[in-house]
This record gives C-alpha cells, structure tokens and sequence, in this order.
C-alpha cells in the first residue's frame, strides 16, 4: 500500500484519520471519502490562497471585464469552461477571476485561449488551490495580462 507520510509524520491522529476514513469507504465508497476530505480542506485551502496572494473575495457582481476595467454589460461575464468561478480583488480592484471546472476539454481549452487573447487576459491551469471541491477541481486563473 503507498504510503504519503513517512517516520514520525505518522502520527497516530493520522493512523486514527486513516482507519476513520478506509471505513468510511467500505461503507460509501470513494466518492464519500472524496467528498469528506474536500469539505475537511476547504476553508483553509481558501483562505490559505487569499492570503498567501494579498486577496479578497468580492462581493461585487461577478464579470470577467472588472478585470480589464470595463463595466459588467450583462454579456460574456464568464469566460468559457467555467465552473464555480470567483473574482479576487487586491487593494479594492478587481485582479483575478478564478474558475474550478471539473475538467478541461480541448474545444474549451481552445476557446479560453482565444477569450484571453481577445480581451487582454492571461490564463493558468493549476490544482491549487482547488477549494471548491479539492481533489476533483482544477483551478483556472485569469488575470490582466502585463504589458512588457
């Protein structure tokens, strides 16, 4: 069986997890486990990723076009392949739209390539910081693309 902590990491609050959590799926399965884990990391997976970047979630109306500066029209808010997506500001303005898709297919990828490009947006695909379902979620970050 792999092992993902080693020594005296093992603790044995990190056994007692382990066993809670292999009874857990031999009574509902992975998805259940999935599921346990994400809600156990998601608050601090976004609280961890606000701070670690200087931000704060708005409250404000959601819409990819605060990022470049644009009042929201009502049209192309989202960019495509958006899933859970969340808007960060740093010092009061809008400086990340952040989506966490289940998956990305080549059409969508695609299509948020040409939406970055038209709009002046740059994207990132990363796991991190996957809170809106850790462990099944990539998180696609796109912020203004920097003028060099």
């Amino acid at each position: 069986m792999r092992q993902f902590l080693v020594g005296k990491d093992r603790t044995a609050a990190y056994l007692q997890t382990l066993r809670a959590m292999r009874a857990l799926m031999a009574v509902q399965g992975s998805d259940a486990v999935s599921r346990a884990y994400a809600e156990v990391v998601a608050d601090e997976h976004r609280e961890v990723f606000a701070k670690s970047r200087g931000l704060k979630q708005s409250d404000g109306r959601l819409c990819v076009q605060r990022l470049v500066g644009k009042q929201c029209n009502f049209q192309d808010c989202a960019p495509p392949a958006g899933d859970h997506d969340t808007l960060w500001l740093k010092d009061g303005k809008p400086a990340l739209y952040l989506m966490q898709p289940y998956g990305l297919n080549w059409e969508n990828m695609k299509k948020l390539v040409a939406f970055c490009e038209r709009r002046g947006l740059k994207a990132s695909v990363d796991t991190w910081p996957s809170f809106a379902f850790a462990g099944w979620v990539l998180s696609i970050e796109i912020e203004k693309e920097v003028a060099r």
